[in-house]
């Protein structure tokens, strides 16, 4: 075959997150059962431990990662973590016969684990497993080996991968010549990473930052047709519950009428055939509110709480003429919803009005913890999501951000995040949620994309560059990073996966800085670095590559889910980016640079290794040789921009060493291109600041004076409204 070599325009890169994972004992083979040899030991996951993923996470995918015992009481007491603070890390997984092996050995010995046993593998290098994935025995035919790497990176600029570098140690050995005698290999690094994106949207910066909260403005809608047929599944209403609600037409809140039931699917809207101009149009499905006085607004029909509300408190959506709100209540009282507070905008005057349409999300059935990547939400919630579907989580609490007002700063809890499976009570997400909620003060609301803003999707209208639905993401500052896996795939054709191909994972990766950048010749520019903890190679030939155009982000709505809408693809430019300095507007800047820096450290520990190994293995020597953490250190922000000299400001904020504490606070306002006001924007707020320098050179070319500002920064925010449920 003429020109069979591996090229770069066949090279494909994308990206996913990395999610813990969970097995529970029954006492019998269909929980998981294990046994111990020497310092190692095994751990077979029966049909009902684990089944959400055991079929569904490729050969050796697991190697490196860390096992923890749970177990308060019965026959692996003697490994529970809580207690003993045992953990242990995976050196083999076997996808066709489902067994983990596992060092340390485990000191309860070989059981069939009782119902009081679980384990939980953790996020870090462990990449979100693909529901789809079939383990196949024919290799040459059925390549479906895949894991959830499906994020589009972004308009990449340039790529570095973190290759590996493996310490090679030299002895020389007295009296054996000046050669080399000895040579071994030592520990392996996997640094230097990097990327740099033109910025079509932001995400990138969260994985800098680490805090993240989003929250949708889609409506609880759902498109009716024909006779006002539900044709899906309808948001926020339980499967098996007969309810009394209300229809109401999203486009005109004053139309409405009530039903006499809903049900989970193809039910006629009754009563709607006196509303006019429904067919084909949006409905809002939730209660009526008939009364509103001070803080209690009395419901139609209170049957709602038989599958999804909570009398103990909760969270309700408001649609008010086409605008999402979210209010809480503390109880419920007859009809009654009982201490109902604005989220919103923090205002003690209700969101509610007679004759509006409110849904009362869905309770949580045990508190989140910070790090969970399950909810547990009732079997009848639970019965309402699927695989594919969106969860998010609104909550009336509050989280404290960095900042030094008089009051410290804080920001509501709402979370989103994709559903990667459901079983039991249970629903799994694809990412450790950022914040602990608890039962009372949060609510569950379902989301799903479509090609269009129908069911509330987000959307873009391709005319106007309107966006319908956005998502309103507020990232941050926090303690821990979150971790992420590149998928890297060569070819030497356009077939797909192609008969010759090199797929590679780089999983536990973490940033270890971002620059942000632009100046007038254009686009927004993001810059990465970062680096992983361990590289896993698809030495089988079993992986189905993700191509984002190909088999990944090949439809409207998959692009949405990828990360690149249609229409929201174009970079933010030069020309739509406002900044203000100083409290005033700086009209002659001709570029600016913010830096992040993390300091992380990865670090290595003295750990054995008893298994045999094999050229075949994907991950060599049980990921021993890797990093086993990479910790954060301290953060650093930098920002520099150059303007032409119109005054004395900066040379007066230099001579007076003047610091902004939270006052005139330095602000970036970027819009995407459209006529419509509401689109894709971003602020970027740099908060308690210094100017370090501002040189105002004489210009050997006599033209104008141009300052040169470089200032120390301590805290920094970003909000972005866009089209995407997750960053």
């Amino acid at each position: 075959m003429a020109n069979a070599l591996f090229k770069g325009d066949l090279a494909e890169v994308s990206f996913g997150k990395e999610t813990g994972l969970h097995g529970q004992g029954d006492a019998g083979t269909t929980g998981f059962v294990t046994a111990v040899s020497g310092n190692t030991s095994t751990i077979v996951i029966g049909s009902n431990a684990a089944n959400y993923w055991r079929l569904k996470l490729p050969d050796n995918v697991l190697v490196g990662c860390v096992l923890r015992i749970n177990a308060s009481t019965g026959n692996m007491l003697a490994d529970d973590y809580a207690s003993t603070r045992r953990t242990f890390y995976i050196t083999a997984w076997d996808t066709t016969t489902h067994t983990l092996t596992i060092q340390p050995n485990l000191a309860s010995g070989g059981v069939n684990a009782d119902a009081n046993a679980s384990f939980t593998i953790d996020g870090f290098r462990t990449p979100t497993f693909d529901a789809s994935m079939t383990d196949n025995s024919d290799e040459d035919l059925n390549k479906n080996h895949k894991v959830k790497t499906d994020q589009f990176i972004g308009l990449l600029n340039e790529l570095g991968l973190p290759e590996p570098v493996i310490d090679v140690r030299k002895q020389h050995v007295v009296g054996m010549g000046r050669d080399v005698n000895v040579i071994t290999s030592g520990r392996e690094t996997l640094s230097g990473g990097s990327l740099e994106v033109n910025a079509h949207s932001l995400r990138w910066l969260k994985y800098a930052l680490g805090g993240h909260t989003a929250k949708s403005n889609g409506s609880c809608s759902t498109t009716a047709a024909g006779n006002h047929t539900v044709t899906t599944a309808v948001f926020n209403v339980g499967g098996n519950a007969t309810i009394t609600g209300r229809a109401e037409l999203q486009s005109n809140s004053s139309t409405a009428a009530d039903l006499t039931t809903i049900a989970s699917g193809g039910t006629v809207f009754a009563g709607l055939d006196s509303v006019t101009s429904t067919t084909g149009t949006n409905v809002l499905i939730g209660a009526k509110v008939a009364s509103v006085s001070s803080t209690t607004a009395t419901l139609s029909a209170i049957g709602v709480f038989s599958t999804n509300g909570s009398t103990n408190g909760g969270i309700i959506k408001v649609n008010n003429s086409g605008t999402t709100s979210y209010a809480s209540y503390t109880s419920v009282s007859s009809n009654d919803l009982v201490g109902v507070a604005d989220i919103d905008s923090g205002a003690a005057a209700l969101v509610l009005a007679a004759n509006k349409c409110v849904v009362v999300l869905a309770p949580i059935a045990v508190a989140i913890t910070e790090g969970d990547t399950r909810v547990n939400v009732g079997a009848t919630v639970r019965a309402m999501y699927a695989a594919g579907d969106y969860l998010q989580i609104i909550d009336k609490d509050t989280h404290q951000i960095p900042g030094q007002d008089g009051t410290p700063p804080t920001i509501f809890k709402h979370e989103i995040r994709r559903v990667i499976a459901v079983e039991g009570s249970y629903v799994h997400v694809e990412e450790a949620f950022t914040f602990s909620h608890a039962i009372g003060s949060c609510g569950l609301d379902r989301l799903r994309y479509n090609a269009a803003a129908e069911e509330g999707s987000a959307n873009i209208v391709s005319s106007t560059k309107e966006l319908q639905n956005g998502v309103d993401h507020t990232i941050f500052g926090h303690t821990t990073l979150p971790t992420f896996t590149i998928e890297q795939s060569f070819r030497n054709s356009d077939v797909t996966p192609g008969g010759e191909q090199l797929l590679r994972l780089y999983s536990g990766c973490k940033a270890n800085g971002a620059t942000l950048s632009a100046d007038t010749e254009g686009e927004l520019k993001v810059s990465i670095e970062y680096e992983a903890s361990r590289s896993y190679t698809d030495t089988g030939s079993r992986f189905s590559p993700h191509r984002m155009f190909d088999n990944t982000a090949n439809t409207t709505t998959n692009r949405k889910v990828s990360g690149i809408a249609v229409d929201g693809e174009k970079p933010y430019l030069f020309q739509d980016i406002s900044i203000e300095i100083f409290g005033r507007p700086v009209l002659r800047a001709t570029d600016f640079n913010i830096s992040v820096a993390n300091n992380n450290t990865s670090r290595w520990y003295i750990r054995g290794f008893e298994g045999e190994t094999s050229d075949s293995d994907q991950v060599q020597h049980g990921a021993t040789q890797t990093s086993l953490d990479i910790t954060e250190g301290q953060r650093e922000y930098t920002f520099s921009f150059k303007a032409l000299v119109e005054d004395d400001r900066m040379w007066e904020e230099l001579r007076t060493r003047r610091h902004h504490q939270n006052t005139n606070d330095i602000t970036f306002t970027m819009n995407k291109v459209g006529s419509s006001s509401t689109r894709q924007k971003a602020v970027i707020t740099i908060e308690d600041y210094t100017i370090t320098k501002a040189d105002h050179q004489i210009p050997s070319d006599k033209g104008p004076i141009v300052a040169d500002v470089e200032l120390v920064v301590r805290h920094m925010k970003l909000t972005e409204s866009n089209p995407y449920y997750i960053l």
